[in-house]
């Protein structure tokens, strides 16, 4: 198996995009039901995820098996507000990342994530943050061994 990691092409990673949207909404709603599982969720999104990498400085980057796309991380800056000091406002965001389940467990991912945080550098950003929902610990478990650690807790209350 040989995997390659390459920039984004849109006229032909369209339909593997919009996979990757409802796959990855599919598996998060085995932790969180409020994901929609239809199919057109990965049409309906994709419009607003390539609308942010291209406001923010975004960048796509797709693994590939064998010439196949089998994941993808989709990455781009945005900054924190004034009362963080201004040299740690800008920081890059890993939006998106995504790994089919065949493929899952052969570092794909932190391939993916290596790549977003290579491109930061070359932006000359000092930090990345990433997010996981708190029931999936595959996720969190994976960030952590990637060097990531807990900045912020976000709480959810249903009324």
């Amino acid at each position: 198996m040989s995997v390659h990691i390459r920039d984004a092409d849109l006229t032909r990673d369209k339909p593997a995009f919009e996979r990757f949207i409802w796959g990855s909404n599919t598996y998060e709603g085995l932790s969180e039901p409020n994901r929609r599982l239809d199919a057109q969720v990965g049409v309906d999104f994709l419009p607003e995820i390539l609308k942010r990498v291209e406001k923010r400085q975004g960048r796509i980057f797709v693994a590939e098996v064998d010439g196949a796309p089998v994941g993808w991380a989709v990455c781009h800056t945005s900054e924190q507000d004034v009362y963080v000091l201004e040299e740690e406002r800008m920081y890059g965001y890993v939006a998106e990342l995504f790994v089919d389940e065949e493929h899952r467990g052969r570092h794909i991912g932190r391939s993916l994530l290596n790549s977003c945080e290579d491109y930061f550098r070359t932006l000359g950003l000092k930090f990345v943050f990433i997010g996981a929902l708190a029931g999936n610990s595959r996720a969190v478990n994976a960030y952590r061994a990637a060097g990531f650690a807990d900045y912020a807790i976000e709480f959810k209350k249903r009324l």
